[in-house]
């Protein structure tokens, strides 16, 4: 069975199926659980912390949604025993009959927690883009000048 997933970045995780609550966030905090896999948790902290934009997919592969705008709080949780998914498997009744019962597969995985941006992440974006445009402006007037003399 699959997992769904979603895309940080460049980097797209497995996420235990149904913990993405991402595309319900009104102003709180929203949480998802990566599976750890391969990836370093180190790794994945960096990630999320550089990248704002989260693309989820269903278990098939399929977009269900996008966000552009969320802040990574940077207050990962490590769970090393987590149910990332139900599988069917075959099992025996008392009488030796194959039944199929519900397996909760578990993983280690890192819970992740977002929020959306406040007036200090605004202004903070603000700065940001002001100190470029300041460095373009000094970087053109000193080719005026040069161009001048």
């Amino acid at each position: 069975m699959k997992n769904e997933t979603i895309k940080v970045g460049d980097i797209t995780y497995n996420i235990a199926n149904g913990s993405c609550g991402l595309n319900n966030l009104d102003s709180q905090t929203a949480k998802v659980a990566i599976i750890i896999g391969t990836n370093k948790i180190e790794e994945i902290h960096k990630n999320l912390t550089q990248n704002s934009t989260v693309i989820k997919y269903n278990a098939d592969g399929v977009e269900e949604w996008r966000q552009g705008n969320y802040v990574y709080t940077g207050l990962p949780i490590f769970n090393p025993s987590f149910p990332v998914r139900i599988e069917q498997v075959q099992d025996k009744d008392e009488e030796g009959n194959p039944k199929y019962i519900n397996k909760e597969i578990m993983d280690a995985v890192l819970i992740a927690e977002y929020r959306t941006p406040n007036i200090q992440d605004k202004v903070r974006e603000q700065e940001q883009q002001i100190n470029g445009l300041t460095a373009q402006v000094a970087y053109l007037q000193m080719m005026s000048i040069k161009e001048e003399v």
